[in-house]
């Protein structure tokens, strides 16, 4: 739209954030989503909330008044799906179900020992040779796209090569820096030193670029939660994501050198290692954030998504405020989750999700059975009969 600001959509969009591109298409796509939005008046729109296009839409479902949903693969409980709805981490609906007492202490027991693995964590089941024909055959549909003319989601065969070297260089970067100070790693555990654990979020991935906002660079958030541990003589140990993406920049590798209070960890390094030590974990939309809840550890949260409300979270405004929050916690002093509100935390989450499961048909084509589609198709019914009975309200 004429003279509309986007400045909000480009701070997420991994065209601009990762791939180079520019701002230039948005009031296009604007216009032309609004129009249809606006015409077809759909009681519920299904989608994700990742590429630009998707977030204009939801911008105009919000307009409309009309509920817009994102199926998400839950982390816990394990095996099953919610719907969250427009660019929120809000889950709406649910099937109600309940766990048993004995179910859910089960569970936190196995989250804490590194049992209970999400979903999307686990290895592919499909044979090796399977695999590279599937992932293959998808890197030829998504080349055909672009040869076809999309330009504005997939960057170019060229700067895909780029980004890949790119990356490859400043992991190896990384690994010989981190393999070079694993002696710091071990006098920081021998000397019991204070210092904060950040497990780093693979990027491009809308768990971090949407619902991280403003907290998506995650080199800006390292160098600024390492100079304030600094003013107090604590450390920032850094664990990189073991799948690390383009969030490897040459920026970051450059930011873990110069910081002289950082210690990165070699991507292999086993978090159940690490986790267990740390006096303090940053998070801001990470998995960890929940393990901690479960294993009733201090943990500090950057953003303004729900993770930050749940039992036992610190919520830091800025990246600064880690330093007091990690003296906090060397007191004793920092909020931690009971059993009791971990125990209600997977409850609620139980019952706000359904049984079923999204898959990759890339990376998890055996996933694809009857069962599975049924149990999928039930969740959507039982979502779409709720917003039609209004019994699911939405601001």
């Amino acid at each position: 739209m004429a003279g509309a600001n986007y400045d909000w959509l480009a701070r997420t969009d991994r065209g601009i954030l990762h791939f180079g591109g520019t701002a230039d298409h948005y009031p296009a796509y604007d216009y032309a989503i609004g129009q249809v939005i606006r015409n077809l008046q759909p009681d519920v729109t299904f989608g994700e909330s990742t590429e630009f296009h998707e977030l204009l839409a939801i911008q105009h479902c919000k307009k409309i008044g009309r509920p817009y949903l994102v199926p998400y693969v839950m982390r816990y409980p394990t095996d099953r799906m919610a719907f969250v709805a427009f660019d929120t981490m809000d889950p709406v609906g649910g099937d109600g179900s309940q766990l048993s007492t004995e179910e859910v202490d089960a569970m936190i027991n196995g989250i804490r020992q590194r049992q209970v693995i999400p979903s999307y964590m686990r290895p592919t089941a499909t044979k090796p040779m399977s695999h590279r024909v599937h992932r293959l055959v998808d890197k030829a549909r998504i080349t055909w796209g672009w040869l076809r003319g999309e330009r504005f989601i997939t960057p170019s065969p060229a700067r895909k090569l780029m980004l890949n070297a790119a990356r490859n260089a400043n992991y190896r970067k990384w690994e010989t820096h981190a393999q070079a100070n694993w002696h710091r790693w071990e006098s920081l555990l021998a000397e019991r030193g204070p210092w904060v654990l950040y497990a780093m979020q693979m990027q491009p991935e809308s768990n971090l670029d949407v619902w991280g906002i403003p907290w998506n660079d995650q080199t800006r958030l390292i160098r600024e939660a390492a100079m304030a541990l600094k003013s107090v003589g604590a450390m920032l140990v850094v664990k990189p994501n073991p799948k690390s993406k383009y969030e490897m920049t040459s920026e970051l590798a450059e930011s873990i050198v110069s910081l002289p209070n950082v210690v990165a960890l070699p991507h292999a390094t086993p978090m159940a290692n690490v986790f267990p030590h740390a006096p303090l974990v940053l998070s801001v939309t990470g998995t960890i954030l929940m393990e901690c809840i479960f294993a009733h550890r201090p943990v500090a949260s950057l953003g303004s998504h729900s993770m930050t409300k749940y039992p036992g979270v610190i919520h830091l405004d800025q990246p600064n405020a880690i330093a007091q929050a990690l003296q906090e916690a060397l007191r004793g002093h920092a909020p931690c989750a009971t059993q009791a509100q971990a125990r209600d935390l997977l409850q609620s989450l139980q019952a706000s999700s359904y049984s079923a499961t999204i898959w990759d048909p890339v990376a998890q084509p055996e996933f694809e059975t009857k069962t599975t589609v049924s149990d999928l198709t039930n969740a959507f019914m039982h979502v779409i009969c709720s917003i039609k009975n209004q019994s699911i309200e939405f601001d």
